[in-house]
């Protein structure tokens, strides 16, 4: 009853803020201050694009985020210069997958004076998308943090997805794979919820065919553990918890969402590839291939995988990290919170609710 009445306080809190639901706009808006409160005082950053369903929406969500940043006069934005897009270009799969290597990490923080790289991807379709960022050390390529938060159409966004269509000789299931379940669902399944959990992974850009499969295969075990990892976090209040009062919510949110990924990657099950796309390209004389790769989980499995999760494991990792002197009542508590949005992801994934 506690959390109910909570929660129903924060949802009215939320709509008088922002007296409707939450945009594209909003979410930068959260953006920028998380990344504030990560970095220290005049520390210089860099905007990369975050992958998206086309060039448009990306560049408009850096050139946002990049503006609030710059008006919050907390950290420096760090201009891109046509070598460091070049750099970013030659990323394997980034205007999909939002992924940088380390060694690019350190060469564009070298190029630019950067301290923190930004990077992300934009996800969704239809009414619901959520925005993804990462907050990269320069210096040791260590993650420094992570944002995300979902959001809704509206007139912007739109405007921007008519302007930035992918391109259509690639399949739709690269951009939503649950497109491929008429094909591939039998048995009675297309009309009711799946017996599968739809995905798709992407590599980055490899001088070997081979090579590009490879790293899409690897690609698909993080893409499930950050998609089941972020729906268990939406799911917690972490307000109703005194111990997390002075050190910040939205911190304390990423921290959960980072062990829950940790977590659930070691158990990511057996996957079914469908079909494959092999993007291949030539950049200074030589070629390169990118593959995305659409898979399929059973759905057994994956409910299997999230029965496994183990909240007090979750809740020693984050009060570790974090350095906070919790005691043991305060720790139950917590743990008997994961439990119960644990329960409400899996009844969620039963239901199909969030299929990709």
């Amino acid at each position: 009853m506690k959390r109910t009445i909570l929660c129903a306080l924060m949802w009215g809190a939320a709509a008088l803020c922002f007296g409707q639901t939450a945009t594209l706009d909003i979410a930068l808006s959260g953006a920028k201050t998380y990344i504030e409160a990560q970095l220290p005082q005049g520390a210089k950053v860099l905007i990369i694009d975050p992958a998206a369903p086309g060039r448009e929406l990306g560049s408009y969500a850096a050139q946002e985020l990049s503006t609030r940043l710059v008006n919050g006069k907390r950290v420096t934005v760090v201009e891109r210069g046509a070598d460091v897009m070049q750099s970013i270009n030659a990323e394997s799969g980034y205007q999909l997958s939002g992924e940088v290597s380390d060694d690019s990490i350190q060469s564009i923080g070298h190029k630019t004076g950067a301290e923190a790289l930004i990077t992300g991807v934009i996800r969704g379709s239809g009414d619901s998308y959520r925005l993804n960022l990462k907050i990269t050390s320069v210096k040791t390529a260590e993650l420094l943090g992570q944002y995300s938060d979902s959001f809704q159409t509206d007139t912007v966004l739109n405007a921007l997805l008519a302007n930035s269509r992918p391109a259509k000789e690639k399949p739709q299931w690269i951009y939503e794979p649950l497109t491929a379940r008429a094909k591939y669902d039998t048995g009675g399944g297309v009309s009711g919820v799946s017996p599968y959990y739809y995905d798709v992974g992407i590599s980055n850009k490899n001088v070997a065919e081979r090579d590009a499969r490879t790293r899409a295969r690897q690609y698909v075990q993080q893409v499930i553990a950050e998609n089941i990892a972020s729906d268990i976090k939406a799911r917690i209040d972490i307000t109703s918890f005194s111990m997390f009062q002075s050190s910040g919510v939205e911190e304390t949110e990423n921290r959960i969402e980072a062990a829950l990924t940790n977590s659930i990657r070691t158990k990511v099950p057996s996957y079914e590839a469908l079909e494959w796309y092999i993007e291949e390209g030539n950049q200074d004389g030589k070629k390169y291939y990118i593959a995305y790769v659409l898979v399929r989980f059973p759905r057994k499995d994956i409910i299997a995988m999230v029965e496994k999760i183990e909240p007090p494991s979750i809740v020693n990792a984050v009060v570790t990290q974090m350095k906070i002197s919790a005691t043991n009542s305060q720790r139950d508590e917590l743990v008997r919170e994961l439990e119960a949005v644990r329960n409400d992801a899996l009844e969620a994934i039963r239901d199909g609710a969030g299929d990709r």
